[in-house]
């Protein structure tokens, strides 16, 4: 439900990926990986199949926009009518199956690997509620390092990539941007003991800057949780798009876990991201929008989120999440995700194999 009641989402979908390595040698120091899924956006492998899909109720919801929101969507097209004709191709229907990621990796020593071609996005401790969508992608090169005997950290990873083509998920569509660099990142982890992991990283992103920060602490003595972890983030800088100015900002999220019998595991957080964040997109009506690039459960705003999952078997897991913003933004902030209720079932198709022998 968006911040005016609008139901964005009131339908039946589903969600298919497969991820793979194909070892190029006996021990898998070269290696080629994917990640094959469904949905057509950079933070939405969703597709909708029961039910109005949203680039259809997105139009519908014209009509009930606040005046203020409907100012800001006029002016940014005016702005940028180029981008308003690639805004508004949405579409979310059908069991089109991109490849998100598609890479090469050489690791010739145990200390140094190499990685080139569409990649995922390195996190840290980090998630995507105040980084990237899981499903998110990055056209460039990764190296690691990781050697802790001499650099303490057990890793750092240089990020030179492209981040964009928002609604161009396959790869084959935007395997031009080898030869550019939007995005820059610059990451260290470190693990202490087996109780604490940690992670601060430095991203530069179609100029906006941004550090952030994240640990996993795992305390099971506590009883009541086995585990929790804080994150944050700093977008130091404003940033003008296509005329507007979009202010710097921080934000959070902490999350707690427990598991109960190894088969049901409960989460429960509170997460506040600012409502600029959506100047990551580099796009002036998207970010009027809300159409944030962190993860689509979160986007922008103060919210309390719980989620669980239940292995009823060694090859399907319930699943449920709740979301809600506890704050209600200013009139110009919209937010199509204000409050959202999901359920559903995945199906683990590789144990099946692997059951069956095939695998």
């Amino acid at each position: 439900m968006s911040s005016n009641g609008f139901r964005y989402f009131d339908n039946g979908q589903q969600r298919s990926l497969i991820d793979g390595r194909l070892k190029l040698d006996a021990d898998g120091k070269y290696a080629v990986h994917f990640r094959v899924s469904s949905g057509q956006t950079f933070n939405w492998a969703y597709s909708d199949e029961i039910g109005n899909d949203f680039q259809y109720l997105a139009s519908a919801s014209k009509a009930s926009l606040p005046a203020a929101v409907l100012r800001r969507d006029y002016y940014a097209v005016l702005a940028d009518p180029a981008a308003y004709q690639t805004d508004r191709q949405v579409p979310s229907r059908g069991w089109q199956m991109n490849f998100r990621q598609l890479y090469f990796s050489a690791a010739p020593v145990k200390q140094l690997s190499f990685e080139y071609g569409s990649l995922g996005i390195e996190r840290g401790a980090s998630t995507e509620a105040t980084t990237y969508d899981e499903d998110g992608y990055l056209t460039g090169e990764r190296l690691r390092i990781l050697d802790p005997n001499h650099l303490f950290f057990d890793q750092i990873a240089v990020t030179f990539a492209y981040e964009g083509d928002v609604f161009h998920p396959s790869f084959f569509d935007r395997a031009e941007r080898l030869g550019q660099s939007n995005y820059h990142q610059f990451l260290a982890s470190k693990r202490f003991g087996s109780r604490v992991s940690a992670s601060v990283d430095y991203t530069f992103d179609k100029g906006t800057h941004t550090l952030r920060q994240a640990a996993l602490l795992k305390i099971p003595e506590l009883k009541v949780i086995d585990s929790v972890r804080p994150e944050l983030y700093q977008r130091l800088n404003d940033k003008m798009l296509s005329g507007e100015n979009f202010s710097s900002g921080s934000g959070f999220a902490i999350t707690a876990s427990k598991t109960f019998a190894r088969k049901f595991q409960l989460e429960g957080g509170y997460a506040g991201i600012d409502q600029q964040y959506g100047v990551l997109t580099g796009d002036r009506l998207l970010a009027v929008f809300g159409f944030s690039m962190n993860g689509d459960a979160f986007l922008t705003g103060n919210r309390v989120f719980v989620r669980a999952n239940w292995k009823v078997s060694p090859y399907i897991t319930l699943f449920g999440y709740y979301t809600h913003e506890v704050t209600t933004p200013p009139v110009a902030d919209y937010n199509f995700n204000r409050q959202a209720l999901n359920g559903g079932a995945t199906i683990d198709f590789k144990a099946i194999l692997t059951k069956m022998h095939v695998l």
